[in-house]
């Protein structure tokens, strides 16, 4: 089931609104399970948990534009479950909100594009340009890496704070001479002849960490068990995903959701990993990831990794 941001949050208004519901009508919601996503390609592996859901269990996905936005409605209880971006969840955890990270969910899928005709061949190219990023994501704390090895500041660039499902049409426009964005504007770019890709950031410090896959603190101290039937859905769905064999029904489901053509996410799906497993390397990443953030002066602490981290209900 799709719910949007707005009609679930008009929704979940009118229910509070109604004050005491009869509790015969809370036990029937009792195995929906709502779990935020966002509105890119690697994220709709959540359209497919229902696949692979506990008997009885109904899930609900509601789609959020921003990462911030999903980390935001998990913190406030509008969803248990929410795909978004490490940064987010960093920033939501290092201020004291109970956002714990439970699974990976995918890599990759970021690039670095360029109008069709630029000269640009290396980022450092991008000296004195207007670059696009998304506040708050994980293609931020990548741009400033790639500020830093190439010895750029702010003064350097023009940064422009623009949402992943704009980067593509103010490329364009011309509004911005590049973007960091995330699968599927950049194939869509190229495929349009608008736009070429200059490069894919996967050589920070940070590597291929994108999204993931959180839920809150008082979930997994509370309800453990609850917790590990939705992770064990989640990485069935991760690994479905990842088969060649899912691929046409993935790109569909995709395309109703994004509106991508089918040729844009033949090629945003090379660019794509549909890994789940948090290991040793990926904790090491994360905790630089954290160290850049402070860095940025985007968070003023790093979060406490034993407890934001929780690889226990990860299948063994």
């Amino acid at each position: 089931m799709i719910t949007n941001r707005r009609s679930f949050l008009s929704a979940a208004a009118a229910v509070t609104a109604a004050g005491a519901v009869p509790a015969i009508a809370r036990a029937a919601d009792a195995r929906t399970i709502k779990v935020g996503m966002l509105k890119t390609a690697n994220s709709v592996v959540a359209q497919f948990y229902q696949k692979f859901a506990a008997p009885g269990a109904t899930y609900q996905v509601i789609v959020f534009d921003t990462p911030p936005d999903g980390k935001d409605a998990l913190v406030s209880g509008s969803v248990d479950f929410g795909i978004f971006g490490l940064a987010a969840a960093t920033l939501g955890a290092s201020q004291g909100q109970p956002v714990t990270v439970v699974a990976a969910a995918g890599g990759k899928a970021m690039a670095v594009v360029v109008d069709a005709a630029s000269p640009a061949k290396t980022f450092a190219d991008l000296k004195g340009k207007k670059i696009a990023y998304q506040p708050g994501s994980t293609q931020e704390v990548v741009l400033r890496e790639l500020m830093k090895m190439n010895n750029m500041t702010a003064t350097d660039v023009q940064l422009v704070r623009l949402g992943f499902g704009d980067m593509a049409n103010a490329l364009t426009r011309g509004d911005v001479d590049a973007y960091v964005g995330s699968e599927p504007c950049p194939s869509i770019n190229v495929l349009a002849g608008k736009g070429k890709i200059l490069l894919y950031p996967y050589n920070t410090p940070v590597g291929q960490i994108n999204v993931t896959f959180a839920t809150r603190s008082d979930l997994v101290a509370k309800q453990p068990d609850y917790v590990r039937s939705v992770v064990k859905t989640h990485c069935a769905a991760m690994a479905w995903a990842g088969k060649p064999g899912s691929l046409t029904e993935f790109e569909a489901e995709t395309t109703k959701l994004l509106g991508a053509p089918k040729p844009a996410l033949d090629m945003a799906m090379k660019n794509i990993t549909f890994d789940y497993v948090i290991d040793a390397d990926y904790l090491a990443k994360a905790k630089y990831y954290g160290q850049q953030m402070i860095a940025l002066k985007e968070i003023s602490q790093v979060p406490d990794y034993s407890t934001f981290i929780n690889t226990s209900f990860l299948p063994k």
